[in-house]
């Protein structure tokens, strides 16, 4: 399972290099450049006009990790990096996470979603919802299983941290629906350069 993840990443870092190698440094095109300096704030990507796909935005989250069993709850920490860029479509995002439970050791769990953000980048309040798959979910092996989510997040002024519940529920019989109740930091919005 982990060479195909690897190689995954690998064609993805290498399509958004080539994607994004057509932005500029920050002395023209769009407004949040002008600056030189991309807004950034969590659950956040770049400016998608014009664009194939907007330059991925990488936050970091940690919080808990809650989900309601028969006859016990579970309740464990959580640390996630969560990737989100957006193709030139409005309104459409698509989102990539690893998923560390540190108390079931090293492995990360892994998802990517293509979701519906209704609300303007600069609001606030966050909303999103959409579908897409996952590991780690599936009872006797370790496969892609459908997953579905929904977030809801507030972007604070306070050092771009932006508290946020997801619940999320692996598709197929049986799962039940799974919380994360944490914080995230945006580390930065990434350009990848060719040589």
């Amino acid at each position: 399972m982990r060479r195909p993840l690897v190689l995954a990443c690998l064609a993805l870092m290498s399509a958004t290099s080539t994607l994004a190698a057509q932005y500029n440094d920050g002395s023209g095109g769009h407004p949040e450049m002008q600056s030189g300096r991309p807004h950034q704030t969590a659950f956040s990507q770049g400016p998608r006009a014009g664009w194939t796909l907007a330059r991925p935005h990488l936050d970091l989250n940690g919080g808990l990790f809650y989900v309601n069993r028969d006859p016990d709850d579970t309740r464990e920490a959580f640390v996630r990096l969560h990737a989100q860029t957006a193709p030139g479509i409005p309104g459409l995002e698509l989102s990539s996470d690893l998923l560390f439970i540190p108390s079931r050791g090293a492995t990360p769990a892994w998802s990517a979603v293509a979701q519906i953000a209704p609300l303007r980048s600069r609001s606030p309040l966050y909303l999103s919802g959409g579908f897409g798959v996952i590991t780690g979910r599936h009872r006797t092996r370790d496969r892609l299983k459908g997953w579905m989510q929904a977030v809801i997040a507030i972007r604070t002024p306070i050092h771009e941290v932006a508290p946020f519940v997801q619940i999320g529920r692996a598709t197929g019989s049986g799962y039940r629906a799974e919380f994360l109740f944490g914080v995230a930091h945006p580390l930065a919005p990434y350009r990848f350069h060719l040589p």
